[in-house]
């Protein structure tokens, strides 16, 4: 069993040595813990040595008290616990690379039906690797003070590590829990690993079985992706393999949306905000697609609003293409329509005449207001009630339109209109 101690020393940086030197100290305070170690991705970033994320904490015994004074010797609130055995410890403010540390009771896991959650029962940190998902996340280092830095890596991750190479643990991995399918494309984008053959074969296999997934968790999955910081990379390879389709069968990311992203990436133009990457990604699906794509993901309405604006805006679109088309009947379109869905169509959509007319909305006209207030028109004399909202309006498009060019013309357009109002 090598030792890698000074991936626990000189390789960490200060925040985490002290997390992992409080780790050392603990574990030899408590009778009902044998061993701790730190597990998964820490292990294998320190390997790389790259900046590590979360802290995964693996104890043999009670992960209880242990993650209690953990977050007591930290300073920080009291771990909360989740139903899988799991202490999360909030280290927002920490400096950590993550916001949490996670300590786990060393467990074993089986599923009853494919995709289902686990079923799990305490047991050893060798079970407790077995049960991850790739090599390089199986490896544990040691904080107990009697083998400090000791590597169990039953599975070979160290050896994966250095080839670059993603490897499923076993068979009947993305039967079981399909998200792994994702896991593999962000790690092997993120990383730029290569994905073992057998690897990539069982995943092309157990495709079927993302269909299993809750809504909630694919719309999860389907976030993460959009949020990653080499997204197009990741959604190209999920588009080619065939799990974007495999999410939803009216799911699919065009060639002109992923230049786009790649476009806008590398310009540093690309927006963050999820309902933009939404509008972007999922452009060009007609309604009956985008209406399958929301009940699949179970979207809650932002979602929906980015993905069906889409297809609001294509049914009138063409209309915008028209050389007399009145600002006001811009703004009647458009105002239905969400920003994120406009901004999609000026990036991704043809660029004919509406794409000027998009970008005058967008920059200008959708600011304009009129100067004339209901109040005004209550101080001129005119009753309170749907009237004033109506007259406001009116007096919106003649501003739009250029018919009056100040607030007192805006009020003779409003008196001069009020008489037809008051005989219906």
């Amino acid at each position: 069993m090598p030792n890698l101690a000074q991936l626990l020393t000189t390789k960490s940086s200060a925040e985490y040595r002290r997390v992992f030197d409080l780790c050392r100290a603990i574990s030899g305070e408590f009778d009902d813990i044998d061993a701790v170690y730190v597990v998964g991705g820490v292990v294998r970033d320190l390997i790389l040595e790259r900046a590590p994320n979360d802290i995964d904490i693996s104890v043999v015994g009670n992960a209880r008290g242990f993650s209690e004074a953990l977050a007591s010797g930290l300073g920080v609130n009291s771990p909360v616990e989740s139903q899988f055995l799991t202490f999360k410890i909030n280290a927002v403010d920490l400096k950590l690379g993550g916001s949490s540390i996670d300590v786990v009771t060393a467990r074993s896991e089986t599923y009853s039906e494919p995709a289902a959650l686990p079923e799990i029962a305490v047991s050893s940190i060798s079970d407790d690797l077995k049960r991850r998902d790739f090599t390089i996340n199986a490896m544990a280092l040691s904080l107990s003070n009697s083998n400090w830095g000791n590597l169990v890596d039953p599975a070979n991750g160290f050896g994966d590590v250095m080839r670059k190479r993603i490897k499923v643990l076993h068979a009947g991995s993305f039967v079981d829990d399909p998200t792994r399918i994702f896991r593999a494309v962000r790690y092997a984008t993120r990383l730029g690993f290569s994905i073992d053959s057998r690897t990539s074969w069982l995943m092309s296999e157990s495709l079927a079985y993302v269909d299993r997934l809750s809504g909630t968790r694919i719309r999860n999955e389907f976030e993460q992706l959009l949020g990653e910081s080499k997204r197009t990379d990741m959604l190209r390879m999920s588009e080619e393999m065939g799990l974007i389709g495999a999410m939803s069968p009216g799911l699919r990311i065009g060639s002109k949306a992923l230049q786009v992203l790649d476009s806008q990436e590398e310009l540093g133009t690309l927006s963050t905000d999820l309902t933009d990457l939404l509008a972007i990604a999922t452009f060009g699906l007609n309604e009956d697609e985008a209406t399958r794509v929301i009940e699949r993901f179970d979207a809650p309405a932002e979602w929906g609003e980015s993905i069906t604006g889409n297809t609001r805006l294509a049914k009138h679109v063409a209309l915008l293409d028209r050389p007399n088309i009145l600002p006001s009947e811009l703004v009647e379109i458009l105002d239905q329509i969400p920003l994120a869905s406009i901004r999609a169509h000026i990036a991704v959509g043809p660029p004919l005449p509406r794409r000027d007319k998009l970008n005058d909305y967008m920059e200008r006209i959708r600011f304009i207001k009129p100067d004339l207030t209901g109040i005004d028109l209550i101080k001129a004399g005119i009753p309170e009630g749907p009237i004033i909202g109506k007259l406001i309006c009116i007096v919106k498009r003649a501003k739009l339109d250029g018919h009056v060019r100040s607030r007192q013309e805006e009020l003779e357009l409003a008196l001069n209109r009020l008489p037809g109002f008051l005989t219906n």
